[in-house]
């Protein structure tokens, strides 16, 4: 009886009290108080719910998971007090964007994550399809078909991402048309290249000139500040640079590597602590994580964090390696390829595989930034919105 009293004394408190307790809780447990009264449900289905949940929403990964078919996301959470061995499954979300797509043959991947919305490809090229989804309201909408088809060696990667101004949210598509060495089948010429820029809420892809780099297709544009950034290729020099795209005013450019340019770099991009960084898997003994403390400063660069490689993983490698999260002890959390999460322990020079619950048949694991959004895809008016 006394639970009960506590319980109904809850329910019946100020709508403002309620979701000021509400929106504290994790992901998870926000969707499971849908199921409690129809009170509840309707302030959390309120958009100022959304809003306010976002401005105390904490920065969690949304780790993708890939076996024959099935598409497995997983929204995750690790704070300082992991444990390094599985997924965090007490606050885990988990969902499978496999019934976005009508083709029993599509495989989906993520293309780009930004305010908790994230952009979607099914990568089989007979029915290139992109799609913006928010899995925690388990809505998405389809993209226009972007003209002409990529067939090898031509080559197209995107980026998502919000103008800093505007709040208009765009994703950008660079397609190259490109020509190869006849015995390394390396890019030795980009005779076309395409830039289109699509905003969200408004009608078609615009093109907005050509591409001045040629773009690693490896990687994906990694939004930070307001523009979207590639690892790219100088072809004359056969040196790897960076580029930025400006989602304000849709112009590229380039900004200044941590070191003398390489004729071969094993790397990627992300955000570290609120900086961009760049992760080196080159050598054949560690791992360096490089971090510009001052946006766009080149001195700012410096080598913050060198990761011994275990004897399993050392020697020559093809893999690129993304640094996801360091802790508070300053351990760090990776994604080595596609094949393995792992935990990084600086001081002790100790990794391990973090469990994922890996399935006996071959898959892959991705893994990228997520801020969690209780905000509707409704707001981008002329979308077709459907549940998933």
């Amino acid at each position: 009886m006394r639970n009960k009293g506590l319980f109904f004394l809850i329910i019946n408190l100020p709508p403002h009290i309620i979701i000021e307790i509400l929106a504290r809780l994790p992901p998870k447990k926000i969707i499971q108080c849908k199921s409690v009264c129809k009170k509840w449900l309707e302030l959390i289905n309120e958009p100022y719910f959304a809003s306010f949940h976002f401005t105390l929403s904490i920065p969690s990964l949304v780790v993708h998971q890939t076996e024959t078919f099935k598409n497995f996301f997983k929204i995750v959470h690790f704070d300082d007090k992991y444990d390094h061995h599985s997924l965090p499954r007490d606050t885990m979300l988990k969902f499978n964007l496999k019934n976005l797509s009508i083709f029993s043959d599509s495989n989906i991947v993520v293309d780009g994550s930004v305010h908790g919305f994230l952009l979607v490809r099914d990568v089989n090229y007979k029915h290139e399809t992109l799609y913006v989804c928010n899995p925690l309201t388990r809505e998405y909408f389809q993209l226009p078909s972007p003209k002409g088809l990529v067939r090898y060696p031509s080559v197209v990667t995107h980026g998502f991402g919000v103008s800093l101004i505007s709040q208009e949210y765009k994703v950008v598509r660079i397609f190259h048309e490109r020509e190869l060495h006849p015995r390394n089948r390396s890019c030795v010429r980009v005779p076309y290249s395409e830039t289109q820029v699509y905003t969200l809420g408004k009608t078609g892809w615009r093109t907005i000139g050509g591409a001045p780099f040629a773009y690693d297709s490896r990687s994906i544009g990694l939004f930070f500040e307001g523009r979207l950034h590639w690892l790219i290729q100088d072809l004359e020099a056969a040196h790897d640079l960076i580029s930025s795209f400006d989602l304000e005013n849709e112009e590229f450019r380039p900004i200044p590597p941590p070191f003398r340019p390489r004729r071969k770099l094993l790397g990627s991009l992300g955000v570290l602590k609120g900086c961009l960084c760049l992760c080196d898997n080159t050598s054949n003994f560690e791992i360096e994580i490089w971090v510009m403390k001052e946006y766009g400063v080149e001195e700012s660069w410096g080598r913050e964090y060198s990761i011994k490689k275990i004897p399993e993983l050392s020697g020559p490698s093809y893999q690129i390696v993304h640094a996801l999260k360091v802790f508070k002890d300053g351990n760090i959390l990776i994604v080595w390829g596609n094949f393995f999460l792992l935990y990084c322990c600086i001081k002790s020079e100790v990794t391990k595989e973090v469990d994922m619950d890996q399935p006996i048949e071959p898959s892959s694991i991705e893994a990228i930034h997520y801020v969690p959004n209780f905000q509707s895809l409704t707001r981008f008016s002329i979308e077709k919105v459907s549940k998933f």
